[in-house]
């Protein structure tokens, strides 16, 4: 079958919503000119992307990652390569690399020719590669090798294996677009199309609000797959001329202490999850680190407080955003705050708005109004309301909390994240809250079950680090002293992850 090409357009299912009959409530700071923040200069026909600048960042980036990468490759080859396709300007091509140069040689190269990249994680099952592949209408699959993936005219470029799906329409978006997959918010193959200019834009206002600079050497030890890693660190690196060094995943303790040291890492970007595995594991920092920022989920105030007292020099950042946002959208400069401050997730980025609007359960649902928020939802349609547009540049996150006096951000929860139990509103946030906080726990998840009477009850998942697991005793012993009657899970589950499961 020959694919054919279809410009993908907004249909009436992905009509932006209309907002609730209400003013919402604006807080922090409004949206404004701003020359640094703007679109740049584009040298490419309006592409945001200066090749001379891409291959300067790919010649300042040192990869440790441990995988093999096959040397120097030509960036210009691999865009001559990519703009051949059968496909027309703005084709989707899946990548689906490990991390490390050769993955950001290939992100850049897709981009430059006029396509539309997607990353995907490197252990993604075949069939779901094709799922998410055919849900986009890519035109293209990059992997370290292609087995049976559905695609044809299989050849290697660049030290990894390029194919041509032929067995649906192409999907294209024209030149300057990317799609960040959204993780654990929406389907499985549901994504966010973003420009690639405003991605540039939001990881300009993220570096200013962590004070990043160009003497920074910058180590990205998170998934490049994933958005924070993506915009904050690599495209970070790029418009702040700063030099990067690509790592894990997996990630251990003793291996990000090592790098740090040894490679004269300046800025680090964690997820909640390794933060704690770092804190636990005694919680000082290496000399060289001069500013840790963490992003993700939510921080406790506590790790916050703790990683203060055992690293008084350093900086800590504490930021909030979604992949819907584009995705940065507040920082909290935890070393500069006092203790009340650190459940927060600090001031909105600038050119950045969040506002509130009442639910139906009576709390509040942070929305963000920004330039960097995704301009549509495509491929799988998305189960969850998390992360819909409103209206161009208004998202509506999902998230509960509010913004106080002084327009400090704090989330909550999620608007899902609440169930009646026994008659009363449980936050089950506030229950996987209460497990994370226990040494050894890297992440926990709630799952509302219906017992005899067809009343609710919570059943708790606890994905605990197997190196130093707590006990089921030690677990419920801490959860009876934080909870509620009604707040505590009917039933326990612990679940060992093993080295490099503890990213989110």
């Amino acid at each position: 079958m020959t694919a054919q090409n279809t410009t993908d357009t907004t249909d009436e299912s992905r009509v932006p919503l209309t907002p609730r009959p209400h003013t919402p409530t604006p807080h922090g700071r409004a949206p404004h000119a701003d020359a640094r923040t703007g679109p740049q200069p584009a040298p490419r026909g309006g592409h945001p992307l200066d090749p001379a600048a891409v291959r300067a960042f790919l010649r300042r980036t040192e990869d440790v990652s441990g995988v093999q990468d096959p040397g120097p490759c030509d960036l210009s080859a691999l865009v001559e390569r990519f703009a051949a396709l059968p496909a027309p300007p703005g084709a989707v091509v899946v990548i689906a690399l490990p991390n490390g140069l050769r993955a950001l040689r290939f992100f850049f190269a897709v981009s430059l020719a006029g396509h539309t990249p997607v990353l995907l994680s490197p252990s993604t099952p075949v069939s779901r590669v094709r799922e998410v592949a055919r849900e986009l209408g890519a035109c293209a699959l990059v992997r370290a090798a292609i087995r049976a993936e559905g695609v044809t005219g299989v050849t290697r470029v660049g030290g990894a294996d390029l194919g041509v799906f032929t067995d649906w329409p192409y999907r294209h978006h024209g030149p300057g677009h990317v799609i960040l997959m959204s993780s654990g918010t929406s389907g499985m193959a549901t994504g966010c199309l973003h420009s690639l200019d405003a991605l540039l834009r939001n990881a300009r206002r993220h570096g200013r609000s962590i004070g990043q600079r160009a003497a920074d050497t910058a180590l990205v030890s998170l998934p490049v797959y994933y958005s924070y890693a993506l915009v904050a660190q690599v495209l970070g690196g790029l418009v702040h001329d700063s030099r990067l060094v690509m790592a894990g995943p997996p990630f251990s303790v003793t291996g990000y202490l090592d790098t740090v040291a040894r490679r004269g890492v300046t800025l680090s970007s964690l997820t909640p999850s390794l933060v704690k595995s770092v804190v636990t594991a005694g919680g000082e920092l290496p000399a060289p680190l001069r500013t840790l920022t963490v992003g993700g989920q939510a921080l406790d105030p506590s790790y916050v407080s703790r990683l203060l007292k055992l690293n008084p020099d350093r900086a800590l950042y504490v930021t909030y955003g979604l992949t819907e946002a584009g995705p940065r959208v507040s920082t909290l400069a935890a070393h500069h705050e006092p203790p009340h401050r650190h459940g927060s997730v600090g001031l909105p980025l600038d050119g950045v708005e969040v506002l509130t609007r009442p639910t139906d359960t009576g709390e509040r649902e942070l929305l963000v109004r920004s330039d960097t928020v995704y301009r549509r939802r495509v491929g799988e349609a998305a189960p969850s309301k998390r992360g819909d547009l409103l209206e161009p540049g208004l998202l509506a996150t999902g998230d509960i909390g509010h913004v106080d006096d002084d327009g400090y951000v704090h989330v909550t929860g999620r608007s899902s994240d609440f169930a009646m139990v026994r008659g009363e509103k449980v936050s089950t946030a506030t229950v996987r809250r209460a497990a994370e906080s226990l040494p050894g726990v890297v992440r926990a998840a709630t799952r509302v079950t219906a017992v005899e009477d067809d009343s609710a009850a919570l059943a708790l998942d606890v994905f605990v680090d197997a190196a130093v697991p707590p006990s089921e005793a030690d677990l419920l012993r801490h959860l009876r002293t934080l909870l509620t009657r009604n707040e505590l899970p009917l039933s326990v589950r612990i679940r060992p992850l093993g080295a490099g499961e503890h990213h989110k």
